[in-house]
């Protein structure tokens, strides 16, 4: 049976599809392969850093890092001290084999001591000499290097140049600032000339409105004094009016005054009977009177005194206790009296003639009893106060003496101690002096070396200029003689046969 044939066309369709649909299924497996890859590798890059960041952040791995940086140290520290032993080792084998070499030639320690010294001082100085000349060199070198450079030549006179043309420059800027400054200074007069006359016009002005204000102020002043002048007139009226009122009114006063003193009259004369009658009680209320006052001044001190001892802050002693106490007491006592004088007064106006007379002799002598009992109570007071006064008057004179004892012992001990600052001050100065001098003479050895070393460097310079001198005259003369003569080039012939040939051929 035979096969029906397909048109080519069909056929390479056909083919073009399969092939892109293998195409898109590896490029889609590759895809994935990619993407899986990459999966995998970011999961295992993670793990890693994962791990490495728990390993990294665990006590093992600060204690590693710890012991590491510990072990470094120490390998350092154990490093620096063997180059230091060393370095002793071998200053103290070369100390040993120039003091060996030293005994060899027969020189002692201390000798051998002073000429390393002196050894190792010439060196330095050597040294340090050799590096000033090779300074000095080198600034000349580089002096005459920046006078004898062509390029730096061309160089300087284009700055000069440049120099010339921005003095010119500065120049005309000079002038042109010397006018505007001129131009200002000018204004500058012309204003401050302007504010002189303005300030005088003002001035002249302010004068005239002061002078205004005096005028005014002065009339004022005499308006005022006019009214205070009338107000004055008009008070000295009242015055007058009112002193002859006062006039009317003392007499009035002194006409019932003379009435008063005849209506007086006429009841001193209606009472002069019954005035006898009550002598005694007036008596007794005088000297009840008296006898209160007196109790009242009493108790008036002794509230004083009880005041004082209760407001001293210092330790009280049994006798300051006792003087408290009877002054309390005496205070009672004296309060109780004059409660009962209080009494007795109330009961004067009940008595008559003879019971106020019998009554005047009874008070009198228990007057006088009392009287002496309050002054021997009271003199016991004082003179506890007294003794207390006298107490404390010992013991501040004891206190005083002390005093004294201890300042006489503080200005001894004053004068001893300044005594050892003065000697230790005349020590001190002692050794300032001593230190000053070797100073003195260290500077002035010191400024001897410093001018030595000046003259040498000066000699030493002066020789190098004349020498620089000797040189550019050499040189001069030698420009001279070549400027009379013509150029010839020199001619360097070549190795070899064949005919000789300049530069330009």
């Amino acid at each position: 049976m035979a096969l029906p044939t397909m048109p080519a066309y069909w056929t390479s369709r056909y083919k073009n599809i399969q092939e892109r649909a293998m195409v898109q299924r590896r490029t889609h497996e590759a895809d994935f392969r990619e993407k899986w890859g990459n999966n995998a590798q970011y999961f295992k890059s993670s793990d890693v850093k994962t791990t490495k960041q728990r390993a990294w952040t665990s006590d093992q791995s600060f204690h590693n890092s710890m012991d590491a940086y510990r072990k470094r140290d120490e390998r350092e520290l154990r490093a620096l001290r063997l180059r230091n032993r060393r370095h002793k080792l071998k200053q103290l084998l070369d100390d040993e084999r120039e003091r060996y070499a030293a005994e060899l030639r027969g020189l002692s320690l201390g000798n051998y001591e002073r000429l390393k010294g002196m050894k190792e001082r010439t060196d330095e100085l050597k040294s340090q000499k050799e590096e000033k000349r090779k300074q000095i060199a080198d600034q000349r070198l580089y002096d005459h290097w920046r006078q004898n450079n062509p390029d730096l030549r061309k160089i300087e006179s284009e700055m000069h140049k440049k120099h010339v043309v921005h003095g010119w420059g500065e120049q005309v800027d000079s002038h042109r600032e010397q006018l505007e400054s001129a131009r200002r200074e000018e204004q500058q007069e012309y204003r401050e000339m302007e504010q002189d006359r303005q300030a005088a016009l003002e001035k002249e002005r302010q004068a005239q409105q002061a002078k205004l204000r005096e005028e005014k102020q002065l009339a004022e002043q005499l308006k005022e004094q006019m009214n205070e002048l009338r107000q004055r007139e008009a008070e000295a009226e009242r015055l007058k009016q009112e002193q002859d009122r006062l006039l009317q009114r003392q007499w009035e006063l002194d006409k019932l005054e003379e009435e008063r003193q005849a209506m007086e009259e006429q009841r001193k004369k209606s009472q002069m009977a019954r005035a006898l009658s009550r002598q005694y009680k007036a008596q007794l209320r005088r000297r009840a009177k008296e006898v209160q006052e007196a109790l009242e001044f009493d108790r008036k001190i002794l509230e004083a005194l009880v005041e004082k001892e209760s407001e001293e802050q210092q330790i009280q002693t049994t006798r300051r206790e006792k003087a408290k106490a009877d002054a309390a007491w005496m205070k009672q006592v004296v309060e109780e009296q004059l409660k009962l004088e209080k009494a007795r007064e109330a009961e004067l106006d009940m008595l008559y003639k003879d019971e106020a007379a019998r009554e005047w002799q009874k008070r009198e002598h228990e007057w006088e009893k009392e009287r002496l009992a309050r002054e021997r109570l009271m003199h016991e007071v004082l003179q506890g106060q007294q003794a207390q006064i006298d107490a404390h008057m010992d013991e501040n004179r004891r206190r005083q003496e002390e005093s004294l004892q201890q300042r006489e012992e503080l200005v001894r001990e004053m004068e001893l101690v300044q005594q050892m600052t003065q000697r230790e001050k005349a020590e001190e100065e002692r050794r300032k002096a001593e230190t000053r001098r070797e100073v003195e003479s260290q500077l002035t050895e010191r400024q001897q070396r410093q001018e030595a070393a000046r003259e040498l460097m000066q000699k030493e310079t002066e020789a190098e200029r004349q020498a620089e001198r000797d040189y550019e005259e050499m040189l001069r003369q030698e420009a001279s003689r070549m400027s009379l003569h013509d150029f010839q080039p020199k001619s360097y012939p070549r190795k070899g046969p064949g005919p000789s040939r300049s530069a330009w051929e």
